[in-house]
Formats: C-alpha cells, sequence, structure tokens
C-alpha cells in the first residue's frame, strides 16, 4: 500500500518538475513583451507631440547628422 502511494507520489512529482522545467517559449513571451513596451511608448511620445513638427524635425535633422558623420 505505501509502495503504490510513493510510486504515485514521486511519478506526479517528477511530472510537475518536468512542466515547470519546460521553458520553451519564454525567451519569445519576453521579446513579444519588449516589442509591446517600446510601441508603447512610441505611441505615447507621438500623442504627446501630436501636430508638433518641430520636434520631429528636429529629430529628422539630427539622424540625418548622425548617419552622415558615420558614412564620413
Amino acid at each position: 500500500m505505501f509502495t503504490k502511494l510513493y510510486v504515485k507520489t514521486v511519478n506526479a512529482w517528477e511530472n510537475v518538475t518536468r512542466k515547470v522545467q519546460n521553458e520553451r517559449g519564454a525567451q519569445a513571451l519576453e521579446w513579444i513583451a519588449l516589442g509591446m513596451l517600446v510601441l508603447a511608448i512610441m505611441a505615447a511620445i507621438a500623442t504627446a507631440f501630436k501636430g508638433d513638427t518641430s520636434v520631429g524635425t528636429a529629430v529628422k535633422n539630427q539622424l540625418i547628422k548622425l548617419i552622415n558623420g558615420i558614412g564620413g
């Protein structure tokens, strides 16, 4: 009787640990969450500067300077 109970308990514990150790897809979910965070920040910035073209122009000009500086 105790042997059967012990075997069932050990098997159940092995099933639990196997499921906990299975981390397939966890990294993909982390990247998806990071991408969603970046999109949310970009949306907040876009909403804050809606209609204000001076900020967009300034950012564009700085990016152009940066790219031209890299190209030499």
